[in-house]
Order: structure tokens, then C-alpha cells, then sequence
């Protein structure tokens, strides 16, 4: 009997890369931009064929405002200062065809003599690369097993949990924009709608696949469920643009939100949501969310 094949499938590889901080020094709240610099300074200067096309992939594909990036970024939780000997610990996920530049990119960061980061640069020394998930180690002491940087795919949330109310938490900003402003008041569809796209953009255009019969009845069925309460709030931020030269504003929605209804069919959507985020800029950390069902 031929397997039926999964509703989704995509390899991501988490590496959860740890930093040992040399110097007592205060950062910002959310490091999404400034761990993005860390990782494509590394990677501009020790590997430039892979930063072209981790960081560079919209260039490649003619700067169109929609082509999808081959990675995340996804920053500690918020901590005002880092004494010296504190780890700052944040993880990059490679998705799809990216996976097969791991070891230049581990490579890269273990080139790099120490990171100066925050407003005074102070320094941070990498302390090792670990397999996000199953914490296999990948660099340490000069040492390097790209044995333990085992792919995983997101088929494996393909399996509908058992749901008739939901809590869905917002860790980092989540921007949905729509006709160009962004989405403040997010329901069950928008977040549908969000993922199942951003599934089908990435599987287009870095491998995997998506069965679109089932994201187009997802999206139909998200219209019946009932939002029971919303807590989300408008987060105000702004961060420097180095390629424009310019503050750029980065606001997005923070908070939690619960709905009701027959959660099962959508339950594989929300889970992936979990991993590759939803909304702008998840590049830099934002659209992080957590559901918790019952």
C-alpha cells in the first residue's frame, strides 16, 4: 500500500550557538538585529559564497520584496545586562537547501576570535555550536562533528492534536501587514493564513512540499473559529538600517490571544507555526509564538 504522503514536509536544522560574555555590558531587550549582524558579519568575512546566499538570497532572486530568507534568527529572552563568564545563547535555523552551507557557516562563526557586540562592542567568545533540538555537540574546543548536525523535518507536526480551545502566545514582535499597514487585530485566519503561505513560500523555493488542497481548506475552516480573547498590545520599536542608513520602524503585536471551536484540522499548522514563525522579519528573530491546547 503506497504511504500517503504528509500535508508538509521541509528539513530545518536548529544550531543553538552559545556565547560566553567576556565583559559586563548592558544590550538591548530584543537582540534579533544585532545577533543577525553577528552571524553575517562572520559569515561576509570567512565565507562570502555562503553569506550570498543565506543572507543575500532576495538579491539573488532580483530583490523582489517577497522572496522568502533560508534561516532564522531566534534571540535569548530578554535580559538588560550580561555580567562577565554569562552565556548568551541564541539558536540560527537553517531551512531547506541552506542546510547543505552548515559547516562553512559553523566553520565561519568558529573563525571569528571573539564578537563585539552591543553600542560599546564589548566582547563575547563563542563557547561552543550545538544542535538546537537534540543538543549533539557540533563545535567545541576546536572541534568539529558535522556528524551531530542532524537535519529535522517539519513533517512531524503533520499529526492533528485533539483541540477545541487554544492559547496562542506572541514571545517576539509578530508583524502581519496588509495593504501595507500592519494587522493589529490578528484572528484565527490571519494566522492561517500567515503560516500556510509562509509554508508554501518556503517549500517553492528551498525543497519539501505542501499539499494545497489541505492549506486551502485550512484557511476555510480558520473563518469558522470564534476568537474567546485577545491580549495583545502594540510593541514599539525601531532599529538602525546599516543598507539603508536610516531608523527603520520594526512595531509588531505582543501578547497572547485564545479562540474556540474544532481546533484538530488546524492544530498542524499552528504547531509548525511554532518553528518557522509567522509574519515579517522572522529572519531577525520576530513572529516567534507558543501554543498551549486543551
Amino acid at each position: 500500500m503506497k504511504k500517503k504522503a504528509p500535508i508538509f514536509s521541509l528539513e530545518h536544522l536548529p544550531l543553538l550557538i552559545r556565547l560566553k560574555t567576556k565583559e559586563t555590558t548592558s544590550l538591548p531587550a530584543f537582540l534579533g538585529s544585532t545577533l543577525h549582524g553577528v552571524v553575517g558579519w562572520a559569515l561576509a568575512h570567512q565565507s562570502p559564497k555562503t553569506y550570498a546566499y543565506v543572507f543575500e538570497n532576495r538579491r539573488m532572486g532580483g530583490a523582489a520584496q517577497d522572496i522568502v530568507n533560508p534561516y532564522i534568527i531566534e534571540p535569548p529572552r530578554p535580559k538588560s545586562i550580561y555580567f562577565e563568564g554569562d552565556l548568551l545563547c541564541f539558536r540560527l535555523i537553517l531551512l531547506g537547501d541552506a542546510i547543505r552551507y552548515a559547516e562553512h557557516i559553523v566553520s565561519a562563526i568558529a573563525q571569528v576570535p571573539s564578537f563585539g557586540i552591543g553600542a560599546e562592542r564589548k566582547r563575547f567568545e563563542l563557547m561552543d555550536i550545538l544542535q538546537g533540538d537534540q543538543y549533539g555537540s557540533i563545535w567545541k574546543s576546536e572541534r568539529m562533528n558535522m556528524q551531530a548536525a542532524s537535519p529535522e523535518n517539519i513533517s512531524v507536526f503533520t499529526q492533528q492534536d485533539q483541540a477545541l480551545w487554544c492559547s496562542l502566545q506572541f514571545l517576539t514582535p509578530v508583524r502581519i501587514r496588509r495593504g501595507g499597514a500592519l494587522v493589529q487585530d490578528i484572528d484565527v485566519p490571519t494566522i492561517i493564513r500567515s503560516i500556510t503561505r509562509r509554508v508554501r513560500t518556503l517549500t517553492e523555493r528551498y525543497g519539501g512540499y505542501i499539499n494545497e488542497d489541505v492549506a486551502t481548506r485550512a484557511c476555510e475552516l480558520a473563518s469558522g473559529i470564534g476568537l474567546g480573547s485577545s491580549a495583545l498590545y502594540l510593541n514599539q520599536m525601531n532599529r538602525y538600517s546599516n543598507r539603508k542608513k536610516e531608523s527603520v520602524d520594526w512595531s509588531g503585536m505582543l501578547g497572547a490571544l485564545t479562540f474556540e471551536g474544532e481546533l484538530t484540522p488546524l492544530t498542524p499548522w499552528l504547531n509548525v507555526a511554532r518553528v518557522l514563525h509567522i509574519g515579517r522579519n522572522s529572519t531577525f528573530g520576530c513572529g516567534q509564538i507558543e501554543v498551549i491546547y486543551r
